[in-house]
């Protein structure tokens, strides 16, 4: 009986061990906070303190050379006051430049009337990613700095409906902050 207590005082130790260092299982949590998208706010340029809506804004993703890639679904709805928009990421600490087309009165572009058109704009959105350890089970995301080189460009053309930018904040780490005002 003897030789056996110090075996079994072994084995729960050992059982215990293993019990207390069991990790839970692997799953990240949809409340974990990954890869955020960059908010943009529209305002009024007449009145900047006054957020406006775009009518019927259909806002396209282009890749490098310009051409359409993806017309993104917006959950803010077809007059949205604010936009969330999914940045690339390519290799942490390089400049990196995500275009998008944003089309202001986008039902006109398909109506049958001649004197009724879209007016589209393109914005050039240039970051550094970097990339953040979240967990082992949700792995990294990224975030996106400004920095020096960083902006939300506007290209001109003869007829932007798109006034100004305005940067709020350097870094987009999450979409519980607006980033960038867009005037019109």
């Amino acid at each position: 009986m003897k030789a056996y207590k110090p075996l079994s005082l072994f084995a729960i130790a050992v059982f215990a061990i293993l019990v207390w260092s069991c990790e839970r299982d692997d799953i990240c949590s949809e409340n974990t906070v990954t890869t955020p998208r960059l908010v943009i706010d529209f305002y009024n340029i007449a009145n900047p303190d006054e957020e406006k809506a775009v009518s019927s804004l259909r806002v396209i993703g282009l890749d490098d050379e310009g051409l359409a890639i993806d017309t993104l679904n917006l959950e803010e709805g077809p007059n949205p006051s604010r936009i969330k928009l999914p940045l690339r990421f390519q290799e942490a600490g390089t400049l990196t430049v995500t275009r998008y087309l944003l089309e202001k009165d986008a039902n006109l572009a398909s109506d049958d009337n001649p004197n009724t058109s879209s007016n589209a704009d393109l914005i050039e959105i240039r970051y550094t990613p970097e990339f953040i350890y979240v967990s082992r089970a949700c792995g990294y995301k990224s975030i996106f700095q400004f920095g020096f080189n960083g902006s939300v460009l506007e290209q001109t053309d003869e007829d932007n409906w798109i006034i100004s930018t305005e940067q709020l904040i350097q870094t987009v780490d999450n979409e519980d902050e607006v980033h960038y005002i867009l005037y019109h």
